[in-house]
Order: C-alpha cells, then sequence, then structure tokens
C-alpha cells in the first residue's frame, strides 16, 4: 500500500495538466471535424461536459480514462514490490537507485509515454488517438448527424492486417454498420455489426492484438 500510494501521489501531481492536454488535443479534432464539412461557418468549441463524457467512454483497452489511469498505477506498484520481495527475500536492502529498480521505472515510463525523434509510442498516444477520433466524430456529427465517415490507414510495412482490411471502408456516424474485417484472434476475415463508431471495432486505435495504431477517420459526407 505504502508503494501504491507513492504512484498515486505522483499521478494526483500530474493529473489536471494531463487533463488540460487532453482536452487541447480533443477541441482541435473536434473543431476539425466541423470544418470538414465545408458548409460549416462558425466553429464550436468542445465543451467541457461533452469532453468529461468523452474521457468516460471505453478507450482502445476496453478501460475508461480513470480506470484505465487505476490500472496502470497498481501494475506499476507491483512490479517495485515484487523486486523489494525478492530483496527481502534475498537479504538485500532495497535500494530505488540502483539499476535493477531504475530500469523498471524507465520501462513505465517508456511504456505510458515513448518518444524516439519523430517516433511517438505508448499508452498516452494511443489514449489521444482515441480520443481525438471521438472529438472528430462528436464534430463531424455536430454539424451532419447522417453523415459518414472513411476509415484510412498508413500505406507502409508496419500496417496491420487489421488497418489494411479496413482501408477506404464507409461508416455511418449516427446509424448501423454491416462491415467485414479481419480478426487477428481468428486469424481469418469476419462480419460484423454495430451502430456508429465503435472504438477498436471499426474506429481506431484499433485493439484486436496490441499494436501502435495510426489510423485515422474522414468525414466525406
Amino acid at each position: 500500500m505504502l508503494i501504491y500510494g507513492i504512484y498515486a501521489e505522483e499521478q494526483n501531481k500530474i493529473e489536471k495538466k494531463e487533463q488540460e492536454i487532453l482536452y487541447e488535443d480533443a477541441n482541435y479534432y473536434y473543431q476539425e471535424g466541423q470544418k470538414q464539412n465545408k458548409k460549416k461557418k462558425e466553429i464550436s468549441i468542445l465543451g467541457m461536459a461533452l469532453f468529461l463524457y468523452l474521457l468516460d467512454q471505453p478507450l482502445y483497452n476496453g478501460y475508461t480514462f480513470k480506470q484505465n489511469a487505476e490500472a496502470i498505477l497498481r501494475y506499476n506498484a507491483q512490479q517495485i514490490y515484487k523486486q523489494v520481495v525478492l530483496d527481502l527475500q534475498q537479504q538485500k536492502e532495497p535500494d530505488i537507485t540502483n539499476d535493477i529498480y531504475q530500469n523498471i521505472i524507465k520501462r513505465q515510463d517508456n511504456s505510458k509515454l515513448n518518444i524516439n525523434g519523430n517516433k511517438i509510442s505508448g499508452d498516452v498516444d494511443l489514449t489521444m488517438i482515441g480520443l481525438n477520433n471521438k472529438a472528430i466524430v462528436e464534430g463531424i456529427k455536430l454539424i451532419d448527424k447522417k453523415g459518414k465517415v472513411q476509415f484510412i490507414s498508413e500505406h507502409d510495412e508496419k500496417r496491420t492486417k487489421m488497418c489494411e482490411s479496413l482501408d477506404g471502408q464507409e461508416f455511418y456516424i449516427n446509424d448501423w454498420n454491416e462491415f467485414s474485417r479481419y480478426s487477428k484472434a481468428n486469424d481469418s476475415i469476419k462480419k460484423y455489426r454495430c451502430f456508429g463508431l465503435v472504438q477498436g471495432l471499426n474506429l481506431p486505435p484499433i485493439n484486436d492484438g496490441f499494436h501502435f495504431c495510426r489510423s485515422i477517420i474522414r468525414y466525406i459526407k
């Protein structure tokens, strides 16, 4: 509990700033969703109530934003706890400054956010991709509730079969969609039916098999 409490205290220090950054990013994409319709002249900003609602929706891994933060806290605390127990069993004095603990913390930092040149990965990146795509949908819905979007994937060697199978497909944002998509779990093309856009299913990031999804959606009509 002491180890968990330290992680929770550190998370509380950055929570407000973290949400401010998420809001700024989501608001940008919310307005981009509106701008994709050339008929829209006045661009609305993202209301705080809608922003909090989007945060409370399932992320790429099925958790809400708060649930995801809690799961990460517990997992990180457990990793340090296991090493502490191992040290005590071997009659060693736990030392947070040694390489073992520092490597654990470094891996945890990288899993949250890893920036390597132009490459960005980690939980924060996937969370923002999902939140931004949801914000685009809400921006489009504001001006065209009967609108459709097109799924666009990156065309390079890192593209997954899942995103490749969705590339170019069109989806209603506020109606039922029936489509086929590759399923990594089943290693085959499967048929799906869902209302609107469901994150992980037909709204990036796609989560059937962990990967850093880079796909986007674009308003078409």
